[in-house]
């Protein structure tokens, strides 16, 4: 008799289910997203500037190549606020062109006793500036000075500010000397004249030309 009580019972009543491993995976995957999500990727693939800088800029690391890094440990001398210095030929000439013109007062006495002084250090250059300055200027001492250098009668190879003798340029400066009233400078205009003249009919072309210009 209680048997087959027990069989209906068991026949009527519904199985149990077990719960499946599916919720558990799903929320792993979802954590797993979030924190891929939330943790931050490598700077250097967001941030473009980190890699990247304008062709031919100079770079700040200190590893980077010798040009680069001069380019940034070396400051101008106009940061430094210092001045450049003018190591031209010819520039203590014009430094003291410069000077007298800003003081207002040019001597040219003095300016071609420094032409001297040049001369004879081997400053040639500084020589010749202020010679040429002073003569421009209206110092027929000047003026001489340089028709004479430039003379082939008078000339020292060693000495002179001209490369090679120039019978234009003695001519020109004997003829400016002569014209603020130095009596040799006519004197050596004149012998100029004779001497080109002779030449010139002795048959130099050049002193030909040459006679044929001053006329």
């Amino acid at each position: 008799m209680d048997e087959p009580v027990v069989e209906t019972e068991v026949a009527d009543s519904e199985p149990q289910r077990r719960p499946g491993p599916w919720k558990l995976i799903i929320i792993v995957a979802v954590l797993t997203l979030i924190g891929v999500w939330l943790v931050p990727g490598d700077k250097s693939q967001e941030d473009p500037a980190v890699t990247e800088r304008p062709q031919g800029a100079p770079s700040l690391l200190a590893d980077g190549p010798d040009d680069e890094r001069k380019a940034v440990e070396t400051p101008t001398l106009a940061a430094k606020g210092q001045e450049v210095a003018d190591d031209r030929p010819g520039a203590r000439a014009r430094a003291l062109i410069v000077r007298m013109r800003g003081d207002g007062n040019i001597d040219l006495n003095q300016m071609v006793a420094s032409a001297e002084r040049a001369q004879i250090a081997g400053e040639l250059a500084d020589a010749y500036l202020l010679y040429f300055f002073a003569a421009r200027e209206g110092s027929a001492a000047a003026a001489l000075e340089l028709g004479k250098q430039a003379d082939p009668a008078s000339r020292d190879p060693l000495s002179s500010v001209f490369e090679g003798p120039d019978l234009n340029q003695a001519h020109k400066w004997y003829k400016i000397a002569a014209e603020n009233g130095d009596a040799e400078a006519r004197d050596r205009l004149a012998d100029l004249h004779a001497r080109v003249e002779q030449m010139a009919a002795s048959g130099d072309p050049q002193a030909q030309r040459i006679s044929l210009l001053w006329q």
